[in-house]
């Protein structure tokens, strides 16, 4: 056999492998896509799947952050995520969702290109975090803000969470500050996660949309925010004025600080304005999340009566 016959049949042989190494990998592809392919009929029932593992995983605050995602839970908040286009990943439902007004949900993945993932109503117990499972979650990617975006947002109304403890606490501030209009919540070093799934619950999807932004440091920020014509402000048993008295239309950084400490000396001896939120003589607090609902209302309502009419 000639030189030229042997280097031609290598050449054919090597394009023979070549084609069935890619026949096969279109076919692994093909069979691996079918066997992940879920439906209210087949759903995943095996805790040693992936997804399952992954999904497991979004509990943990180190994982979430590692994946930049986390878990929506409830027919409500996942339709949310979904009509409002806020970066939903997969949803993830069990047979019982289309026996729970479900089919606005799959309506609405499969016109956004979302993939449902359907497991066991057993598994859907096993991942969800809630004591009441509702038949749907969603894997929802974080977004990134940055400190300047609240700095330059034109509300000129800051909320500063200073190493608050209480997830619902958290929730219920992103809330409110969402539905007064603020910029958006800034929160420091040792504040609970946001994305916990009792936070997440408390804010009601206020998560999804209100910019929250993890600042390095909280006398960095404030300096950042004073460069910026904001004045700060927090409450304080034993304030030189009251909520009302205070002028709360100029661009304003509310810091709240951990329930029960409070703010520290050194930080509330820099703050511009102290307020006291007045109440009867049997009480001597209120909760950190319904102080600031208090103080970001009257925010509120001194500017609505300074617009023009």
């Amino acid at each position: 056999m000639s030189r030229q016959s042997i280097t031609l049949n290598i050449t054919n042989l090597t394009k023979t492998v070549k084609n069935n190494f890619l026949f096969f990998l279109v076919l692994r592809c093909v069979i691996l896509s079918r066997m992940l392919r879920t439906t209210p009929h087949t759903p995943i029932s095996s805790k040693d799947n992936s997804i399952i593992k992954n999904l497991r995983s979004l509990a943990d605050s180190r994982h979430r952050k590692k994946e930049q995602a986390f878990l929506v839970e409830g027919v409500k908040i996942v339709e949310e995520a979904l009509r409002d286009k806020v970066g939903v990943k997969m949803v993830v439902a069990s047979p019982s969702l289309v026996q729970h007004h479900g089919r606005g949900i799959l309506k609405l993945a499969e016109a956004s290109g979302v993939d449902v993932v359907w497991i066991s109503e057993r598994l859907m117990d096993w991942v969800s975090q809630s004591k009441t499972p509702q038949p749907v979650m969603a894997v929802v990617r974080m977004k990134q803000h940055t400190e300047e975006a609240l700095l330059a947002h034109e509300a000129g109304l800051i909320v500063i969470a200073h190493q608050l403890q209480d997830p619902g606490n958290l929730g219920t501030i992103i809330r409110t500050a969402e539905a007064v209009g603020a910029s958006g919540v800034a929160i420091t070093a040792n504040t609970v996660d946001p994305y916990n799934v009792k936070a997440i619950r408390a804010s009601m999807g206020s998560i999804l949309r209100l910019p929250v932004v993890h600042v390095e440091g909280i006398s960095s920020f404030i300096g950042k925010c004073r460069q910026r014509g904001f004045q700060t402000a927090a409450t304080v048993l034993t304030g030189d004025r009251t909520h009302f008295d205070a002028d709360l239309t100029k661009p304003t950084a509310m810091i709240l600080g951990q329930e029960g400490a409070g703010l520290p000396q050194e930080l509330m001896a820099d703050v511009d304005l102290k307020i006291r939120i007045p109440m009867a003589e049997t009480i001597d607090s209120l909760n950190v999340a319904v102080s600031a609902a208090v103080v970001l209302y009257e925010a509120m309502r001194q500017r609505l009566r300074k617009q023009p009419a």
